[in-house]
């Protein structure tokens, strides 16, 4: 009798483990949940494509995305940042501007095949409110 109680309990001990252990919880996720910029939202670029006018808020940035662009100036640098387009060697980047406070500034576009003059873009920056949309050239 002894020994079908031992048989008994080694037979148990062996399914027990050979048995597929029990799945574990997955573990809870451990990466931060996103945060807001310390600046708040922020906006994608205007992008400028053509002549016209624009109304922009301070902050906003102005993104030249048309082809041959050479230089990038504004007539008034208390109003607009200006950005020239260049090369890394490994990415092009684009020229453009930073809308640094409110009033009126021309942006004028240069490049093209004979690098003279491609167009002008009336820009008329609004103090921020970041509630609404700026309107753009596209």
């Amino acid at each position: 009798m002894l020994k079908r109680i031992a048989v008994g309990i080694a037979a148990s001990l062996v399914l027990v483990a050979c048995s597929t252990p029990a799945p574990s919880p997955s573990p809870s996720p451990t990466s931060p949940a996103p945060s807001e910029s310390p600046t708040g939202n922020v906006l994608p670029p205007i992008p400028i494509t053509k002549a016209g006018d624009v109304t922009v808020s301070v902050g906003d940035n102005l993104n030249v995305t048309t082809p041959n662009v050479t230089k990038v100036t504004t007539d008034n640098p208390a109003v607009l940042r200006v950005s020239q387009p260049y090369s890394d060697g490994s990415a092009d980047f684009n020229g453009g501007a930073l809308v640094l406070a409110p009033g009126k500034a021309k942006l004028t576009v240069f490049g093209g095949t004979p690098g003279g003059e491609m167009y002008s873009v009336n820009v008329t920056a609004k103090a921020s409110t970041r509630s609404g949309s700026p309107s753009g050239l596209q």
